[in-house]
């Protein structure tokens, strides 16, 4: 992991201050002397150095794990590769042209569970995720033609692409009377409801088939304009037609995703005035 522009510099300092014979050449202790100017200049590019590495053994690291095949990360990167209305070339599982605009699953992830593989998707419609749909065009069955296609022989993948898993809130918002009123809106933007604005924005930003973890939409909320003060009540999850079940510290949505609607989003505004 790159090093601190700071340390890296401490460390120059502390070389040429432990060495008597430089030591008693660069004998200046003014921050802007010229050897110290120069360990900083020469610091910089070490660090900018240490980063490009970092990133350079993420990108690596990164194409390994997708690209080694037929572990988790290779289904989901195949279930991404589905073109919508292309036939894989004869006993392979490659298409022969790739065409992105028929690759309509752009959110993919893969569990193993009890020995089956359990294969969440889901596509972007309008910066939206949503299911494959099974009507009119029907996209969900041949996706799982394709997967039948291309999977190892005997592995079972149970694939799911379902609307997003309803989120259920009811919150305490202690706000600044100076910024905001009593619904909550900016006093200088009426339109504007940044409570809602953070909640939304922070459920659609979360990692598919990631961790929901109200305390983290705790923290969003603390940072934003207005808010002192944000206590989650209660928090609840649904899954298509099943009973609403209260989240404990975290959840991961069975669809991948989350979605919450206006009537699943209570939110108490109370004054924090100060005497």
């Amino acid at each position: 992991m790159a090093r601190d522009i700071a340390d890296i510099q401490q460390e120059m300092v502390d070389t040429v201050q432990a060495d008597e014979t430089l030591n008693m050449k660069l004998t200046s202790t003014s921050k802007t002397a010229l050897w110290r100017l120069t360990t900083y200049v020469v610091a910089t590019a070490i660090w900018m150095l240490e980063t490009l590495y970092d990133e350079l053994v993420a990108l690596v690291n990164s194409i390994l794990a997708t690209q080694k095949t037929h572990n988790l990360y290779w289904y989901a990167e195949k279930a991404k590769e589905f073109q919508y209305g292309y036939a894989l070339v004869p006993d392979t599982d490659y298409y022969e042209t790739i065409d992105e605009d028929a690759q309509i699953v752009s959110h993919a992830a893969v569990d193993e569970i009890a020995g089956k593989l359990f294969m969440k998707v889901a596509k972007d419609v309008n910066g939206e995720l949503a299911p494959l749909s099974t009507a009119d065009p029907d996209e969900l069955t041949p996706f799982e033609q394709y997967i039948l296609k291309v999977k190892d022989a005997g592995v079972v993948v149970n694939i799911v692409s379902d609307v997003g898993d309803d989120l259920r809130l009811v919150l305490d918002i202690y706000y600044d009377p100076l910024v905001l009123n009593e619904n909550g809106e900016l006093l200088t933007d009426p339109g504007q409801i940044p409570a809602e604005d953070t909640i939304k924005t922070f459920i659609s930003g979360l990692p598919f088939n990631g961790e929901f973890i109200p305390a983290n939409l705790v923290d969003a909320l603390q940072a934003t304009t207005g808010i002192d003060i944000p206590e989650i009540r209660t928090v609840d999850t649904k899954y298509a037609a099943n009973d609403w079940q209260p989240v404990y510290g975290k959840v991961v949505p069975n669809a991948g995703y989350l979605t919450i609607s206006d009537e699943n989003l209570t939110i108490n505004y109370i004054a924090n005035v100060r005497n």
